[in-house]
């Protein structure tokens, strides 16, 4: 049996088990042809393949009717590879909209979804679907599953490309077109998510980004796989996981990708990066990685100063350059106005520190593994103060040095402070430990005994 539209439903093929309630219900679709037909072109016109048990219509007003069935009922959109199929459903004309209710399916050549219940508005082409929604981009594999979802299908007569629309903290695994088969998804969670063709997607609303090397935090976020570019914003946070461990956050970061791994990142607004063995703050700090580890990095500030801080220094300049290849520092270097201080190991003596207009820091690894600072130098205006230990007394009170030149080095060992090199024109002072000086003689009264020396440690 074959039918024209009803406002872009056409009913053909009914196959009653009980013949009469849904022969009639066939025939009433097939006789009635609403005013609206040609007012507007029409993109999916829905075919009834299979019915059940019970069908019925209503006139709710002159010329407006409502169409169900239930039993079971299998459908599609006429000349194009489209699939549905629920228990029940219903056709409402004036709103353009047919009902799926109970074991929902709907299969296109871009996605397959699966759901309590549906709302097909055939005037857009728009699928709203609720109740334990699961779909399947059947391009790339991602699966999005949530209590609700809006589908708008890819129809050349509306849009040229998919999109979906999920509130309600939906996750998403989601893969980009090029991935392999069996590459990791990212899972990505929030409480808004909309994913618009087979490679962007954004989320907002306490948004987590998750995948085994690494995972990131914000109030809002996008991805594009194909661009291969990100952004989080607002609270943002990226943390690496592995052996390679760091975590970098700000107001926003932004982030590149190449074959689906981090080659670029960068946080913007009270950015703060740490890793096993140093602490970055700035307004704005960017790393570059490969292997997933951090190979190096810049940080930069218009607001405050940019600070390093390691193990045993700290380093304050207008902007940082790091080397760390595999994520082991080599270098450091501080421009503008830097000045790098050491922590001190005790509270009664001064930190040694240098200055310069530009300061360089190295580290290296020593015999037994340990990592230290083996030089630092400051060029340009270079001034330093340190202290100076007597070989002789190493226990002692220290001397204090203080020198200007045009270039300034100090080597470390494991010990601490090997030698200082002043290089150009150079001046400087230098303070031998304090010692106790004995009392002035008196003629009118026998000399005192000179006071004992002062003990380990004591100025």
């Amino acid at each position: 049996m074959t039918g024209s539209g009803l406002h872009g439903i056409r009913w053909e093929g009914c196959w009653p088990r009980v013949a009469d309630p849904w022969h009639l219900f066939c025939i009433a679709a097939v006789l009635l042809t609403p005013p609206l037909l040609a007012q507007q072109p029409r993109t999916c016109v829905v075919v009834l393949d299979e019915a059940g048990r019970q069908g019925r219509q209503t006139e709710v007003r002159p010329g407006v009717i409502h169409l169900f069935g239930s039993g079971g009922v299998v459908g599609h959109c006429k000349d194009e590879s489209t699939n549905m199929q629920s228990d029940s459903v219903a056709w409402y004309q004036e709103l353009d909209r047919v009902d799926f209710v109970g074991r929902v399916n709907f299969t296109d050549s871009s996605v397959v979804l699966n759901a309590n219940r549906a709302s097909y508005f055939l005037h857009d082409e728009r699928l709203e679907a609720y109740g334990e929604v699961s779909l399947v981009n059947r391009v790339t594999g991602s699966r999005l599953t949530g209590p609700n979802l809006t589908y708008r299908r890819r129809i050349a007569a509306l849009r040229d490309t998919a999109d979906l629309y999920a509130t309600n903290r939906p996750t998403v695994e989601y893969h980009g077109q090029s991935d392999t088969a069996g590459a990791e998804p990212y899972l990505i969670r929030g409480e808004r998510i909309r994913l618009r063709g087979n490679s962007r997607a954004w989320a907002a609303g306490a948004v987590t980004i998750d995948r085994s090397d690494f995972s990131a935090r914000a109030d809002s976020a996008s991805l594009d796989v194909d661009a291969g570019r990100g952004e989080l914003l607002d609270h943002a946070q990226v943390e690496g996981h592995g052996d390679a461990k760091y975590q970098l956050s700000g107001r926003t970061i932004q982030y590149r990708m190449q074959d689906r791994q981090l080659t670029w990142v960068q946080a913007r607004g009270r950015a703060e990066a740490v890793s096993d063995e140093w602490r970055l703050l700035a307004d704005t700090v960017e790393f570059d990685i490969a292997d997933r580890r951090i190979q190096g990095g810049r940080a930069w500030s218009d607001s405050t100063r940019a600070r390093a801080v390691s193990v045993t220094y700290n380093i304050l300049a207008d902007s940082l350059a790091i080397d760390s290849p595999k994520q082991r520092l080599t270098q450091l270097r501080a421009f503008r106005h830097a000045h790098a201080t050491s922590k001190s190991d005790s509270l009664r003596v001064e930190s040694d520190w240098m200055e310069g207009d530009t300061l360089v820091a190295k580290f290296d690894t020593t015999a037994l593994g340990q990592r230290i600072l083996s030089q630092l130098s400051a060029r340009g205006n270079a001034r330093a103060f340190y202290h100076v230990t007597d070989p002789k007394q190493p226990n002692g009170p220290p001397g204090i040095s203080y020198s200007r030149g045009l270039q300034i080095a100090a080597r470390f060992t494991a010990l601490g402070l090997d030698r200082v090199d002043v290089v150009g024109a150079s001046d400087g002072v230098y303070l031998e430990p304090a010692t106790a000086v004995p009392p002035r003689a008196d003629s009118t009264r026998t000399p005192s005994p000179p006071s004992p020396p002062p003990s380990p440690g004591r100025a």
